[in-house]
């Protein structure tokens, strides 16, 4: 459900304790947002008007909103929360006194900032990703690539896209209605695939331009949220009540989580010696390393690096 409502009193009138899987909130950085155009050079017929900026105190908004996401999240659910740098200290403050644990510190870098002389371009937003404390939250790993994937260069692209650097373009929409400020569909496309499952509840407490509702529901999650701008509610909530339920779900590619079956599982000694015992008969009768250790890889079901750290460990003493 999506609410014209402020999302403190909001919350607190619709949504129960530890009712929501996953968050996702985008505040105003309280950076005078309502003056954008001007550096964006926007057509002002474009931007929709009515856009509310943060509070002067900052850390009590900041405390006051993120109490209330926390009192809504379950257990071990999970909230990413984006941030400029001008206030990100009330942001990690207000999260340590809720004794809300910071999983990663992500960095989303983006094509272009808003040119400067004096000082060097700002071209990137933070994203920490935070859980209760002692929460296992939870996290599809291979959501988006097996674990086998690679690039021309031999990569894992598992690996590359899991890096707490996102490197995700900002979109630009020229001649199209947008609100001060729109995420990219696949930065919240990407955080809602890693951390939520089909069928999750899927809240954000500044929804803006809609999107993380817009690809929530795309992606087959349950979206919940508010916005208190009634010109930008009433603009997109029409174009959300249009959308599918999991339209986007048909395109999705299927991923095959292919990781060797027994991949983060502890090595006993009688593996170690079997492996090692092996790895020495086997560089005996077969031509390359390479061939022994996929070889090892398939009869102990572990990964490359798994193999070759417990070669070079024994080796080393």
């Amino acid at each position: 459900m999506i609410y014209n409502e402020d999302c403190i009193k909001g919350s607190q009138k619709h949504l129960k304790d530890e009712s929501v899987d996953l968050g996702i909130y985008d505040p105003p950085f309280g950076i005078s947002e309502s003056t954008f155009d001007k550096h964006y050079k926007r057509k002002k017929q474009c931007v929709l008007d009515g856009y509310v900026e943060a509070p002067d105190d900052y850390y009590t908004f900041s405390e006051d909103w993120m109490g209330e996401a926390k009192r809504i999240l379950k257990p071990h659910g999970s909230m990413y929360i984006i941030s400029g740098w001008t206030h990100l200290q009330h942001i990690l403050n207000a999260a340590d006194k809720l004794d809300l644990n910071l999983v990663n510190h992500i960095i989303w870098k983006f094509n272009f900032g808003v040119a400067t002389k004096r000082k060097y371009v700002t071209s990137h937003y933070h994203i920490l990703y935070l859980t209760k404390s002692n929460a296992k939250p939870k996290f599809n790993t291979y959501c988006r690539f097996g674990s086998q994937e690679k690039d021309e260069q031999n990569g894992s692209l598992n690996y590359q896209d899991m890096q707490d650097v996102f490197v995700i373009n900002k979109e630009y929409n020229p001649n199209k209605t947008k609100n001060k400020n729109k995420l990219p569909d696949a930065l919240i496309e990407k955080l809602i695939m890693y951390s939520s499952d089909e069928g999750d509840v899927v809240c954000d407490f500044f929804l803006g331009n809609f999107t993380t509702a817009i690809v929530a529901k795309k992606l087959g999650r349950n979206p919940v949220g508010f916005e208190i701008n009634q010109e930008s509610f009433e603009y997109w909530n029409d174009k959300f009540e249009s959308i599918e339920q999991g339209a986007a779900l048909r395109d999705l590619k299927v991923v095959e989580n292919n990781a060797p079956k027994n991949q983060g599982k502890r090595v006993t000694e009688e593996e170690l010696k079997c492996i090692i015992c092996d790895f020495e008969e086997k560089m005996k009768c077969l031509k390359t390393k390479k061939e022994v250790m996929a070889y090892l890889c398939d009869k102990y079901g572990r990964g490359r690096f798994g193999i070759k750290n417990i070669i070079d460990k024994h080796y080393e003493k």
